[in-house]
């Protein structure tokens, strides 16, 4: 609301503090002064981007399984478009890499949603490809209300549906564990390695 008084003009006074960048966008820090990214009081020797990552994972049943991200990992509550992801599994349970080769299972749909990356959860691969470790509450992107650290998942809990954002297996299955949609998981690997990304 403005009022003029003669020549003069009264209007209500306005916060005159500049904005303040709290994501520190258009700021030029140097590397170190910012403090090094710590997960569990470690010091890690690269970025919290880890690149691209080769999951793998092991079954109660020995069953081996994976999937590859092209994208890396950065708890972001968001997700990303690749047709560069896929997911893969040996035939024999427990399979090894020199006994066969692992059956690639490919992005398909279009690129659209191919990896979630959830900070309470595990690795995403679609909306239903493969789960490990699924949120237990709705991700609801950066704001997700007063408590956030809730609904963590469960890494040894895994859980797979095909056909909609990756490939059936070759038998006709619909999920990468074959028989059944969801599997408990001895073991979950990942690895990592930042430099593969200038490959590409």
């Amino acid at each position: 609301m403005a009022c003029m008084l003669g020549s003069t003009s009264i209007l209500p006074r306005r916060h005159t503090t500049p904005p303040v960048s709290l994501f520190d966008w258009g700021k030029r820090r140097k590397a170190e002064e910012k403090p090094p990214h710590k997960y569990h009081d470690i010091d890690l020797p690269f970025s919290r981007s880890l690149g691209p990552c080769v999951v793998v994972g092991y079954t109660t049943t020995s069953f081996k399984f994976g999937a590859f991200n092209p994208e890396g990992y950065r708890s972001t509550d968001d997700y990303y478009d690749t047709f560069d992801a896929f997911l893969f599994y040996w035939k024999e349970a427990g399979g090894s890499a020199a006994a066969d080769d692992p059956v690639i299972l490919p992005k398909m749909g279009g690129s659209g949603a191919a990896i979630f990356d959830y900070a309470r959860g595990g690795p995403q691969f679609g909306a239903d490809g493969l789960l490990i470790g699924p949120p237990l509450t709705p991700v609801m992107g950066v704001f997700t209300g007063p408590d956030a650290s809730s609904g963590v998942g469960d890494l040894r809990q895994a859980k797979s549906r095909l056909g909609l954002s990756y490939a059936k297996r070759e038998d006709g299955k619909q999920s990468v564990f074959g028989d059944v949609p969801k599997a408990t998981l001895v073991e979950v690997q990942v690895f990592c390695c930042p430099q593969i990304a200038s490959l590409y």
